[in-house]
């Protein structure tokens, strides 16, 4: 009897052992990952970063600035009249007004909190994310979604008085219908990868404007030193894209070497 009373008391041992290795994964070889975040640091609500100083660079101010971790920098532009291009961090929660001025996410908050990055990318003010550690960490992905600026001229027609913007149409093909991509590119040495992301697909019977938050891989661009963004759409005219050249981002993702 007693050997019986062991031997149950042995295999117990085993299988409590077995589901505890199954539940709790040994943390030999896992990567410690880091969520960038700005979280508590505009201390007014509805409002923006904006630098109050820089090196001149055509009509704007261009400088940087960094989390508060400082892993990563982003390219920052303004001017008298406020945020000019490349990223800035706001808690703005407008999802109703058309226009430039308003630099809210869609959603009107954060992926992870209140407080996010709007980005405004073209030739002269690119949106450009540099990795402060290449030799702990690596670029994993961020958290992506449409401003109500772009959404608005997108939905509607309506980006605040332009005239320039067409509501975007639904097509039959992947050939016809309007789109919106938002492009990340890495740079690394004298080499690059591109990767893209549709914040608006109207091609092939699809309606869809992102309105939530959504993730945006960026393994193919792991090793980058630095991350710029293009944006490209259907709704394009003599001077380029008439749509606005807006995004947000949020939780962007580093992971360790």
């Amino acid at each position: 009897m007693k050997k019986l009373v062991w031997f149950w008391a042995a295999l117990l041992c085993v299988s409590l052992w077995n589901c505890s290795d199954d539940e709790n994964p040994a943390s030999e070889g896992q990567k410690e990952e880091v969520v960038i975040s700005f979280e508590g640091e505009l201390s007014a609500s509805d409002t923006f970063y904006l630098a109050s100083k820089g090196e001149a660079d055509g009509y704007y101010q261009k400088t940087t600035f960094s989390d508060p971790q400082a892993l990563v920098s982003f390219s920052h532009y303004f001017s008298d009249w406020g945020f000019g291009g490349g990223f800035t961090y706001t808690n703005g929660t407008d999802v109703t007004t058309p226009g430039y001025t308003n630099l809210s996410a869609i959603i009107g908050a954060g992926k992870n909190g209140s407080v996010y990055l709007t980005g405004n990318t073209n030739e002269y003010t690119p949106a450009r994310i540099t990795n402060l550690q290449p030799g702990k960490y690596r670029f994993k992905g961020a958290w992506v979604t449409n401003t109500t600026y772009d959404y608005l001229a997108i939905k509607d027609g309506n980006d605040g008085g332009s005239g320039l913007v067409t509501k975007f149409e639904t097509g039959d093909s992947e050939k016809t219908g309007d789109w919106f991509k938002l492009t990340a590119i890495g740079h690394t040495s004298n080499e690059t990868d591109t990767i893209h992301f549709y914040l608006a697909d109207f091609r092939d019977g699809n309606s869809r404007i992102l309105d939530t938050w959504q993730w945006f891989d960026w393994s193919e661009l792991a090793d980058a030193d630095y991350i710029t963004f293009e944006m490209s759409s259907s709704d394009t005219g003599d001077f380029g894209m008439n749509t606005p050249s807006y995004f947000c981002m949020d939780g962007i993702t580093l992971q360790e070497n």
